[in-house]
């Protein structure tokens, strides 16, 4: 496994210039230590810094990227040229002004075209857990995690800014950089600063674009998250996993998740799979344990013990009366 990306051993002077030739070099490695036929997927425990859990750099594409995946987030800010961006089985075309949001666990790749650059932000979930996310934008942030969802319906899933917008934008980035490049004076509260103020720019943007408006209310913001849990819920659905998803601590995704349906993540998941299972029960030619299986439960103990909890009679008792 290649070494963790230690940046703050390389000189100021020299920092800001080599700063994109560590990204590299990395990802070399990566290539060399895959396996055969294996997708490069990149770990944030070797690439983030770690004071920040960030990692900031500028970089030119002059030919295609392998495919890839990553543990960890990026914001990509195109600031010359054009090129096509592949994300799953879609492609986009991105040019100067656009920012794209990539989410944890994406396959992308880039095939650029003449004189494409671009500034890469890749930073952990926490981060903006920790201070950035607040009551008041909470909701709009969580429609940046479903970027890839809003990509496959239509134009959506890219924030591009005008002409007008640009220098305001790309003078933020670079700052960022080269906060992060120098590293001087409390470097990392103002780099903090500074990504805050880049997602106000992102949900002010998507909400003049229409965006916002097109995925609806904190309602539709909701039952997309629904959706994915109906979709998934045979899938290892833990808090941290969805709260993750949403940029959320934990503790406060849990508390406003309560508040939102008046019942816990838990009580909510156990009775999905509930209504999953009372569905199923009306196939006489279906087992129990394949009732238990296709309704998400680990076990036939496991739907016994839910579903007397949920709906005060026993599995048994219920198909009986079938």
């Amino acid at each position: 496994m290649p070494h963790r990306v230690r940046m703050r051993k390389v000189s100021r002077l020299k920092f800001r210039e080599q700063n994109t030739k560590i990204f590299h070099v990395y990802l070399s490695r990566r290539w060399r230590h895959r396996g055969k036929n294996e997708m490069l997927v990149y770990k944030s425990e070797e690439l983030l810094d770690e004071e920040t859990n960030m990692h900031i750099f500028s970089s030119s594409c002059q030919k295609d990227e392998e495919i890839h995946s990553h543990d960890f987030i990026e914001i990509i800010y195109i600031t010359g040229g054009s090129a096509a961006e592949y994300v799953s089985t879609e492609v986009y075309e991105v040019r100067r002004g656009d920012l794209i949001f990539i989410n944890y666990g994406s396959t992308h790749r880039f095939h650029p075209h003449k004189d494409f650059s671009y500034i890469n932000i890749c930073f952990d979930p926490e981060t903006l857990g920790r201070r950035i996310i607040t009551p008041e934008n909470a909701f709009a942030v969580l429609q940046l995690t479903a970027f890839d969802e809003i990509r496959r319906e239509g134009d959506g899933g890219m924030v591009s800014f005008g002409a007008g917008e640009r220098a305001e934008v790309e003078g933020l980035l670079n700052s960022m950089l080269r906060e992060y490049s120098e590293r001087g004076a409390s470097w990392k509260t103002v780099l903090e600063s500074y990504m805050n103020i880049l997602m106000v720019r992102i949900l002010r943007k998507l909400s003049s674009s229409g965006e916002a408006a097109k995925k609806g209310s904190d309602d539709g913001v909701w039952r997309e998250l629904c959706d994915y849990i109906d979709s998934n819920i045979g899938a290892e659905l833990t808090l941290s996993s969805l709260a993750g998803r949403c940029f959320y601590n934990p503790s406060y995704f849990s508390r406003i998740f309560k508040e939102k349906f008046s019942m816990s993540l838990t009580e909510y998941i156990n009775r999905k799979k509930i209504d999953n299972a009372i569905k199923l029960a009306e196939d006489p030619r279906l087992s129990v344990e394949n009732i238990a299986e296709r309704a998400g439960f680990s076990s036939k103990s496991s739907l016994y013990r839910v579903f007397l909890k949920v709906t005060g009679t026993s599995f048994s008792d219920f198909r009986k009366q079938k």
